[in-house]
């Protein structure tokens, strides 16, 4: 495993300053997701600067760039100048994978909060993803399918989007492994206001569907969401873990509240987690929502657990350490298990949750392998608050079609 040794870098480590390249596209369909991971990670920098730095007293210099679109020769260029230790790569597959392959060319040590593509860490040496993968994902919302009384589901995909390409894949294979049944597909533009194209196809799917499930990320989704509702469609929306921001929150009326949705994890309730979610608001005057702002902030903590695994924050003595194998107990989200060279891929909780008016609601966090871990403890008035919302039509509707309608007992 081959991490180049770069003057630039070495000379800012040895005046105390380790730099981290974060890629934020401000465009495109992840622009918000890309902001909070951003967000979380400066708070990270922050608290760990403030502490005394790393394990020798390193501080961390976090940068923001733009670098869809570069060259490989161009990136070199760029991180050496930067003189990047390290680079957090950007929560869009139609650049995040590119920009893996051109740094794997020159060795660069990626971090990927996102996990779309799990078999990326087999092809790039130095790439190492923060948050759970497409597949557990998959499984996850296909194991809570199963407590449904009918499992029939129409599929929306996006062409040209390769991060909800790789999710749906993802969650058709899980689903065909549980037998449940796709009863119709679609795909529209993440771009188009028009859906009646998409509300026919439902429409017109037999056996009727009561699942709709889709990775595209807001605000299309809410625009879909909202089409489906006003055409007067009862369907129960499940999501990829892109719907795991403030955006799927606008608009109470919009079709998706009580949609399930994939998340990245849920904070943990220890006083380092609420120290995050403290310094998050007096820096960003909001609150962190959802699990993207996580992602940011446990992606700057694996630097750091790197760091001190390695006994140096030399770029090298970090990747050799992460092929070693390291265990970090979550703050932002919950504890995960790098397993080393044999598989890339993180090892933890994976969860689901609801959306409800104002927040996400948790429904359950389960293992790997399967075994249930409990989630955070709900706010039941929040939950009572969204079942008011609910017409008496439309829940007889959803118990008829064996969709719950709580989840806070």
């Amino acid at each position: 495993m081959q991490v180049p040794a770069w003057a630039s870098v070495a000379q800012s480590l040895r005046h105390g300053t380790m730099v981290v390249v974060i890629d934020r596209p401000t465009a495109g369909p992840f622009a918000e997701q890309n902001l909070s991971i951003a967000r979380g990670a400066t708070v990270a920098v922050d608290e760990i600067n403030a502490s005394g730095g790393l394990t020798d007293g390193t501080r961390i210099r976090l940068q923001e760039q733009d670098l869809d679109g570069l060259a490989t020769g161009a990136l070199e260029t760029r991180l050496r100048a930067d003189a990047a230790a390290v680079l957090i790569l950007p929560c869009d597959t139609n650049s995040q994978l590119p920009l893996a392959a051109a740094a794997a060319r020159f060795g660069m040590l990626t971090l990927a909060p996102c996990d779309p593509d799990p078999k990326a860490g087999g092809r790039y040496a130095n790439y190492w993803p923060v948050g759970t993968s497409a597949t557990d994902e998959g499984d996850a919302l296909a194991d809570y399918l199963q407590s449904f009384a009918e499992k029939n589901v129409f599929v929306v995909n996006s062409p040209g989007v390769s991060d909800v390409a790789l999710q749906t894949q993802a969650f058709e294979s899980a689903a065909a492994h549980r037998g449940i049944h796709i009863v119709g597909r679609a795909s529209v533009a993440t771009s188009t206001t028009n859906f009646s194209s998409v509300v026919e196809a439902i429409r017109g799917a037999q056996p009727s569907p009561n699942i709709l499930f889709t990775a595209i990320p807001p605000p299309s989704v809410n625009r879909l969401a909202a089409a489906v509702h006003s055409a007067g469609i009862i369907v129960q929306v499940l999501g990829g873990s892109a719907l795991d921001t403030p955006s799927a929150l606008a608009g109470d009326d919009s079709g998706l509240v009580n949609a399930i949705v994939a998340s990245y994890g849920f904070a943990r309730k220890t006083a380092q987690s609420r120290r995050f979610v403290a310094d998050y608001e007096a820096h960003f005057h909001t609150r962190p929502v959802g699990s993207f702002p996580g992602l940011g902030y446990e992606a700057i903590r694996l630097i750091q657990a790197a760091g001190k695994a390695g006994r140096s924050p030399q770029p090298a003595a970090m990747a050799h350490a992460l092929s070693k194998g390291i265990k970090l107990e979550g703050v932002a989200l919950a504890e995960r298990t790098y397993q080393g060279a044999v598989d890339h891929n993180v090892v933890g909780p994976i969860s689901v949750e609801k959306v409800i008016p104002g927040g996400f609601y948790p429904l359950v966090a389960v293992t790997a392998s399967g075994t249930p871990v409990p989630p955070p403890p709900p706010t039941c008035e929040q939950e009572l608050r969204n079942e008011a919302r609910m017409s008496t039509e439309q829940r007889v509707s959803l118990e008829r079609k064996g969709i719950p309608t709580t989840g806070c007992g």
